[in-house]
């Protein structure tokens, strides 16, 4: 028998919604950008709506994708795989590609790789690139405990689920008390995150986009250093801007530092914003 705390999440409840989310973002004379906002593993898009919310107030349309297998039952999780995951992004990017707008991909963690990819595979289709807390590497000791046991167990990792007692990693507290977790995680999540993060890694050459990376030097899932500087050296964008936090920890979309997450990625998405009557032409 399942606890309460193990039912499905897509629902409302205390104020935490964790269902996908589309805003017009209407108020300003048309939206003329759009940003798809794209969670993390074992998230929800729970951790990208504030962000979602603050960029719709400015105008901008967004949509806030759900990836496959998340935001429900664990067993949910279990027999998706990355491609499955990137398909919901390229979902997303095709919905807001009917508004014939410039579209910006705003990732994080997990959702930071499958956004790079989408920014390489997808060209000019993608005017721009956030990435927030990027998970190209977990902690060395995380990768080689995961790698040691796919070597033991093997295809055995489908059907082995992890109690994950812990909270999420943020540094708020109050943040953390409400924030939505996975009580239980699939042992072949966190390994196809690897496995994802080793497929797009030779990507970020191919990407020429404009970029912004934003990363906590406290992050405790993925080293900052190592994801910060193995970004900015392989890009191949010609613009793009790391930028360190210092008092959040991994989910910095809410987390001490979330309205310099709003502010920077803001300024980011509107740079790209082209006005009504340049789209009305033709």
């Amino acid at each position: 028998m399942k606890s309460d705390s193990e039912e499905p999440p897509s629902r409302q409840t205390a104020g935490v919604d964790t269902n996908e989310f589309f805003f017009p973002g209407i108020g300003t004379g048309g939206a003329g950008v759009s940003a798809l906002l794209v969670h993390g593993l074992t998230g929800t898009p729970f951790e990208m709506r504030y962000l979602g919310e603050r960029l719709a107030a400015r105008g901008v349309r967004v949509r806030g994708v759900k990836l496959a297998g998340h935001a429900g039952m664990p067993e949910e999780l279990g027999p998706v795989c990355y491609d499955n995951w990137y398909e919901s992004v390229v979902n997303g990017l095709e919905e807001l590609r009917q508004y014939g707008e410039p579209i910006v991909a705003v990732g994080l963690s997990m959702g930071a790789v499958l956004s790079a990819r989408l920014a390489a595979d997808q060209g000019e289709s993608v005017a721009g690139l956030a990435m927030l807390a990027p998970a190209f590497f977990l902690t060395t000791s995380t990768s080689l405990a995961l790698r040691g046991l796919r070597g033991v167990l093997g295809s055995l990792t489908e059907s082995i689920y992890l109690l994950n007692p812990g909270s999420s990693d943020i540094h708020d507290a109050a943040a953390r008390s409400f924030h939505p977790s996975c009580r239980l995680m699939p042992l072949s999540a966190p390994m196809k995150l690897l496995d994802l993060s080793a497929v797009v890694r030779p990507m970020l050459s191919r990407i020429m986009q404009p970029a912004l990376v934003m990363h906590a030097r406290r992050d405790h899932t993925c080293p900052m250093r190592k994801n910060v500087s193995y970004v900015m050296r392989h890009l191949g964008s010609v613009e793009k801007r790391a930028v360190e936090l210092e008092e959040s920890y991994h989910v910095i979309t809410v987390d001490s530092e979330k309205e310099r997450i709003v502010d920077e990625v803001t300024a980011f998405v509107e740079r790209f914003r082209i006005a009504p009557q340049t789209r009305a032409v033709g």
